[in-house]
Order: C-alpha cells, then structure tokens, then sequence
C-alpha cells in the first residue's frame, strides 16, 4: 500500500474517531471535559496526518485515483466542515 494511502487512512481514522469520542462521552463513561480533552488530540492529529498527505499529493508524482482521494479528502472534509461551523455562526444558527 502506497505511504500517501495510509497516511489518508490514518487521518480518515482520527477523524472520524475524534466525531466518535465527541459523540459519545455518556455511553463511554467519560466526563464531559475527558471527551472534550480525548476528541482535541484526535481531531488535532487527524489534522495534521491530513495536511501532511495533502502536501506530499501535491509534488508532481503520477498517482491513481484512489491515492489522490485518500490523500486529499480528509483536508477537504474538514475545510467543508469548518465553512459550516463559520456559516452558522454567521447566520445565527
């Protein structure tokens, strides 16, 4: 499996575990800044796994269809994900 592969596997992953852990603080047991605290870190590392991914996408070489979009999905997902944070605050949603 091709490196820029894992690497959008491993963001995808820490994304989406990071939208599990924030979810879910009551059926883990976790108190509410435990949650808060666990679903930083991932989202934190999803991130930057997602940004590093992008720029290495980006350096020219011939790649498949399926390395191009696990390599620059997950930046686009978040970068969708905070224009709708913005635009509800904007709206007063």
């Amino acid at each position: 499996m091709n490196h820029l592969r894992k690497l959008g596997l491993a963001s995808f992953l820490f994304l989406g575990l990071g939208l599990f852990c924030g979810t879910s603080e009551a059926r883990l047991g976790w108190t509410p800044s435990t949650a808060l605290t666990v679903t930083l870190i991932c989202y934190a590392v999803g991130l930057v796994l997602a940004l590093i991914a992008f720029m290495q996408s980006r350096r020219g070489q011939s790649l498949d269809g399926t390395t191009k979009f696990l390599a620059r999905a997950p930046l686009a997902l978040v970068t969708i994900g905070v224009l709708i944070v913005f635009l509800r605050a904007m709206t007063g949603w």
